[in-house]
């Protein structure tokens, strides 16, 4: 999934919970009920082209922006922390993208192969199917963010 999803849904799961260990514990399961939603989240088959680094880019400014905006100043620090938890396991995955080795680690090969073949389903969505998820999961994260404020 995007960036969007994953991150806002950190942020909702913040704004509702202020205790670090259950909000993390749930952020990171989040992250995981999200990547079993068939989508689609690249452009052509590969992470790094050009319209797949913009498609992130924007993303990420759209993400971040809409964090700055919704969030109290005073939830920033946590709800950064929290909403880093749930794109954690994409995190961890960035480093294969330049170095391929990276998946074949001992504590990374079988974490990388859960994450992207298990949990993953795989479809040829086309791009409407393959985004209404992940919109609506945004959507839904803005409004319990919103909601709570």
């Amino acid at each position: 999934m995007l960036i969007a999803p994953h991150f806002l849904i950190g942020t909702a799961i913040a704004v509702y919970v202020p205790e670090a260990g259950p909000a993390a514990l749930a952020a990171i399961t989040s992250h995981f009920v999200l990547d079993s939603i068939p989508h689609r989240d690249t452009i052509g088959g590969f992470h790094l082209n050009k319209a797949n680094i913009i498609m992130e880019i924007f993303d990420a400014i759209v993400t971040f922006g809409l964090f700055f905006m919704l969030v109290p100043r005073q939830l920033w620090g946590y709800g950064l922390l929290i909403s880093g938890v749930a794109i954690l396991p994409d995190i961890l995955a960035i480093p294969g993208l330049f170095w391929p080795k990276w998946y074949q680690l001992p504590i990374i090969k079988p974490f990388h192969h859960w994450h992207t073949k298990i949990i993953q389903y795989r479809t040829n969505l086309n791009w409407f199917w393959g985004l209404l998820p992940q919109i609506l999961m945004t959507l839904v994260s803005v409004w319990l963010i919103v909601r709570m404020n």
